[in-house]
């Protein structure tokens, strides 16, 4: 485990990964293009839809992409991670860990 306090590990898609959405590189990716959907492309705005049922894929892909990046996997493997486990595939649980990724950026990893 990572000593980063916004670094989460979640078992998912057969095996452990990191998520990390307060990468620098990852906050810099947020702030000039964010996750585009209802309400802003914030990721208050992304949690929001969430929330209230109205997130899109999209909004799950990018939250588990940029994730997997923050937490050190390079592009290319997160997109093959994506197309095995998310593209194409029923959404309710995979809404369910990025919900967990995303939270993690406003409350911090569990302990």
């Amino acid at each position: 485990m990572t000593d980063d306090k916004f670094a989460r590990v979640i078992t998912w898609a057969g095996g452990q990964h990191t998520f990390n959405l307060n990468h620098p590189w990852v906050r810099n990716v947020l702030k000039y293009r964010g996750i585009h959907g209802a309400n802003g492309n914030t990721p208050a705005a992304c949690l929001l839809r969430f929330e209230t049922g109205t997130y899109s894929i999209e909004d799950i892909e990018r939250v588990l992409e940029l994730g997997l990046i923050g937490g050190g996997m390079d592009k290319q493997s997160a997109d093959s991670l994506l197309d095995q486990h998310v593209r194409g595939k029923p959404i309710a649980t995979l809404a369910v860990t990025a919900v967990q990724v995303l939270e993690t950026i406003f409350i911090g990893a569990p302990q």
